[in-house]
């Protein structure tokens, strides 16, 4: 078989507003945030929370002669996925400069850089990750095991000196991050603001901030605020601490440079030692690159955060998609049952609706953008995708009706978790709330649909269903 060729050099990448990251990257915060780590550290594992509440332990080991990722290896990783972009999400390696690298890193022109860089490259090609049961699948919506190295081959030229501007390095990301990026698993990322964050533990408090407050499971596809554990936060981010007070002092001085820039509008701990809480309530929300395409599928019933991110990632497709989704909805015969879920998919899979009866693409840049549908009743114009939606909706339900035993429990938790109760409730009512599902003292499924209602309400409608909950339980307490 011939020898793929690699891709052409990706574009250099200087300012450019809103970039790209692949979202299990940004979560699940694989390079530690620290900016030096024991020349010792050669693994580490941590377990973390996926955004429903899924346990994912995470492990990373490298070889004797290396050191696990940190500090700016976060930085190279960013600029390696935004190159990957600009090359056009090759099927094989591609090539860059060494110059074009660090400046899409956000770095100076100078030999310490370029002796950063080297070693980065390295660590991140040496460094292998296991992930439990915790990297997203876009396609079958599952969480997978994953065993990489971010950087899965590398190649490059040096001096005698080391790594010049001119030097040419190949590069191909691990698989499943190709994968990923491919399949639209990925958020905006402000490149600008990232790179004017003075450190590399701001730089990754920001990014790991930035990766939860985007989730489509929310109303309106945005996390308000944040919280955690200070201890959990730390070990996610990668401080390598087992005192609360060395933990809070690390973060004291990220913190407070997103606060001065207003990313988030408070940061609270509360409580003492190792039962210290971090709570994040984050700034005005983000509007992208693009709020006219935002603007679009916001009319047509797409959530806020969901209408930033593919409007960012996919801005050539939202007019076309909006013009496709009028069309779609004015000759149907029958209402739909989510029009921004409808919109979303045509957005990340135009191919499926491309011959719609009776629609004829617009020419390019020719027509201005469909006034929004009004009205009570949005129908489509086929039925054998009514049929479908109807149909997935029907199995779903089906299918929760028939869980029983610890399915039940999960699915009951992972509920709660998603709709923002279980933040409401101290550990010992969440062991209780397992047992009382369990053993059917509770109907779980009862206050998944209380807490469903509770979302339109706000924060104070879903406290009140967590009060509920925590009254049924108290009789359970010894």
């Amino acid at each position: 078989m011939a020898e793929r060729k690699p891709r052409r050099a990706a574009p250099l990448v200087l300012d450019v507003g809103s970039g790209y990251d692949e979202l299990n990257l940004g979560r699940l915060a694989l390079i530690s945030g620290q900016k030096t780590v024991p020349a010792t550290l050669r693994r580490w594992q941590k377990s973390i929370l996926t955004p429903d509440g899924r346990p994912v332990v995470i492990t990373c080991s490298v070889p004797e002669d290396q050191v696990v990722p940190h500090g700016l290896d976060n930085d190279f990783m960013v600029g390696l996925v935004n190159l990957c972009f600009e090359a056009g999400l090759p099927d094989g390696p591609f090539t860059v400069s060494a110059y074009g690298l660090l400046k899409a890193s956000g770095f100076p022109d100078t030999a310490q850089y370029y002796r950063s860089l080297e070693e980065s490259l390295v660590r991140l090609n040496k460094a292998n990750y296991t992930i439990d049961e915790g990297w997203f699948v876009r396609g079958p919506h599952t969480w997978t095991t994953q065993s990489f190295a971010q950087v899965n081959y590398l190649s490059y030229a040096r001096s005698k000196t080391g790594v010049r501007g001119t030097s040419v390095i190949t590069v191909q990301l691990a698989p499943p991050i190709m994968d990923s990026l491919r399949a639209g698993y990925i958020k905006p990322l402000d490149l600008n603001f990232y790179r004017s964050l003075s450190q590399p533990l701001v730089r990754a408090v920001y990014r790991q901030l930035d990766a939860l407050h985007f989730d489509d499971s929310t109303p309106d596809g945005l996390v308000r605020e944040l919280s955690a554990p200070l201890m959990a936060w730390a070990n996610r981010l990668g401080i390598f601490s087992d005192r609360a007070d060395n933990v809070a002092r690390t973060l004291k001085p990220a913190n407070d440079e997103l606060l001065a820039k207003k990313y988030v509008s408070e940061i609270e701990l509360t409580g003492r030692g190792r039962d210290k809480l971090v709570r994040y309530v984050f700034g005005p929300p983000p509007v992208g690159d693009h709020p006219q395409l935002a603007e679009l599928l916001r009319l047509r019933g797409v959530k806020s955060g969901v209408a930033v991110r593919l409007s960012t990632v996919f801005p050539e497709r939202i007019e076309e998609a909006a013009r496709r989704f009028d069309h779609y909805v004015k000759t149907a015969t029958r209402p739909v049952g989510n029009p921004g879920g409808l919109l979303v998919a045509m957005v990340q899979r135009p191919e499926d609706f491309a011959d719609l009866p009776g629609y004829v693409p617009a020419r390019p840049k020719t027509e201005a953008p469909t006034a929004p549908v009004t009205g009570t009743k949005q129908p489509v114009p086929s039925a054998p995708l009514t049929d479908e939606i109807e149909d997935m909706e029907a199995r779903e339900e089906t299918r929760v009706a028939a869980l029983s035993g610890q399915a039940l429990v999960d699915w009951v938790l992972r509920q709660l978790t998603l709709l923002g109760t279980m933040r409401h409730l101290s550990v010992q009512e969440r062991a209780l709330l397992t047992e009382a599902v369990a053993e059917g003292t509770l109907d779980g499924r009862a206050v998944v649909r209380e807490a469903t209602r509770a979302v339109s309400g706000g924060i104070p409608a879903v406290r009140a269903v967590a009060e509920d909950v925590r009254t049924h339980l108290s009789g359970m307490l010894p």
